[in-house]
């Protein structure tokens, strides 16, 4: 594409001036968004609603956005002076905003969700798109949010459109092999062909093909550390992850390490050599259940907040910006911390995402993503269309009355010029605009469960 970019420029256009600079705009954007206020009703591990106080997908983004500040900061130091190679650029704000917006496009009911979408778009509609939660966060922030100045989207600057892209390419058609990052571009991609546009408008920034852009390194750094370290506290919190027997010499310690080993490149001695480091660096006043004193909440936090000093790169040599290497990422993360974070990820795998409630839960919620996938989906066809015999058509509506306000016109565009990638963007757009009780109640309501009440709008 020979049209360039500078960092600070938007799609449309340039913002109203006040005391903000143009990427403390992005950031206040994406705050007062829709899309990021029913994040607080979305998964993040456990469902939302449990009586007990998890992370959801807001307060998650929230921390990564701090995370990801705050070790741009750290590079930025002003008092030892910045460590930032020659030819790379970073800002604090932009980082902020891209992790702000990195779970925009999440939808109901977490990754369960992610890959019912994903499976009944490719393999029932035959979009090779498919559905992705990155690709549909940049989609929310360059297409479906609103704002003032433009027809579509946010209006977003370079910068920050580029620091959202953590999979800068398209979906791949290769379902075995991984590209130089490492990385299935079958299983993970960063936006739709329908948004191929910005993408690549966003993306004249970066010299190197398909290699992300520091600030989405450290974005993505940020999302791992949040996810790794404050999911853990969460379950340990709960009584799931009994981190005091891990710490510890025992049958729970050796059952874990024997599945570590076996599924991921961390051997049993290597991780037992983080357990032990675990329990010296704060861990040995975690060797109880936990039961909520005062005592035990500040013992937490303090090893909490340690495992994250370590990780946000205040340890010598520890994460590093480079410039040198053409075929390793601009973030240099350590091998020893890499390892630690991978296995503190992988508690909250074995003891949370793989266990038996959490799997029979996610049965019944993949039924409603994927029944009321079909039946928005059937909304946006012909009255007249063949594609009506391979949907249900007995729960085909008979207009579009029931499709919130805010799509209404989308989907009657639909109706009349959709072709079947559109369509199916659209309902997978109205299902990521729910939060995840709107959506149990709109599936309630559309397939008879419940009726409802007509004073009630499910979306808006």
């Amino acid at each position: 594409m020979s049209e360039s970019f500078e960092r600070s420029q938007r799609l449309v256009g340039s913002s109203k001036r006040d005391q903000r600079n143009a990427f403390q705009r992005d950031r206040d954007r994406i705050l007062y968004t829709h899309a990021f206020r029913r994040l607080s009703g979305v998964t993040q591990v456990a469902r939302v609603g449990e009586s007990y106080t998890f992370h959801d997908r807001l307060s998650h983004s929230l921390k990564v956005a701090q995370i990801g500040r705050r070790i741009t900061e750290y590079f930025l130091n002003e008092t030892e002076g910045p460590d930032v190679p020659s030819g790379l650029e970073i800002h604090p704000d932009v980082v902020e905003t891209s992790a702000l917006g990195h779970d925009l496009g999440h939808p109901p009911f977490g990754h369960a969700a992610e890959k019912t979408l994903n499976k009944v778009i490719t393999e029932d509609f035959g979009v090779h798109d498919g559905f992705e939660g990155n690709a549909q966060s940049f989609r929310t922030v360059a297409r479906l949010s609103a704002h003032d100045e433009v027809e579509e989207g946010l209006n977003l600057t370079m910068a920050s459109l580029n620091a959202l892209i953590k999979y800068p390419w398209e979906r791949g058609d290769d379902q075995s092999e991984k590209n130089e990052w490492g990385v299935n571009e079958y299983d993970k991609w960063g936006h739709y062909s329908t948004e191929t546009d910005v993408f690549e408008k966003a993306r004249t920034l970066s010299s190197q093909e398909k290699r992300p852009c520091p600030e989405a390194c450290i974005m993505d750094w940020a999302d791992d550390l949040a996810y790794a370290v404050h999911d853990m506290e969460d379950f340990y919190r709960a009584g799931i992850i009994p981190l005091e027997q891990l710490l510890e010499r025992s049958v729970e310690r050796d059952e874990f390490l024997e599945y570590i080993e076996n599924h991921s490149d961390i051997t049993w001695g290597r991780g037992r050599e983080i357990l032990d480091w675990l329990r010296k660096t704060g861990g040995e006043t975690l060797l109880t259940p936990y039961r909520g004193t005062r005592k035990e909440r500040k013992q937490l936090d303090y090893f909490s907040s340690t495992l994250i000093n370590r990780y946000v790169g205040r340890e010598k040599e520890g994460v590093a910006l480079q410039n040198t290497a053409d075929d390793a990422p601009y973030l240099d993360i350590n091998e020893n911390m890499k390892q630690e974070v991978e296995l503190l990820k992988k508690m909250t795998y074995y003891y949370v995402i793989s266990n038996p409630s959490l799997s029979s839960q996610q049965r019944g919620e993949k039924k409603i993503v994927e029944k009321l996938f079909n039946i928005l989906y059937g909304c946006t066809l012909p009255d007249d269309s063949e594609a009506l015999d391979k949907v249900e058509q007995d729960l085909m509506p008979e207009d579009v009355g029931m499709v919130p306000y805010r799509f209404k016109q989308e989907v009657r565009h639909q109706k009349e010029e959709g072709t079947k990638q559109t369509r199916v963007r659209t309902a997978a757009d109205i299902i990521c605009s729910m939060t995840e009780q709107q959506t149990i109640l709109m599936y309630e309501r559309l397939t008879g469960s419940a009726p409802g009440s007509i004073r009630d709008q499910i979306v808006t």
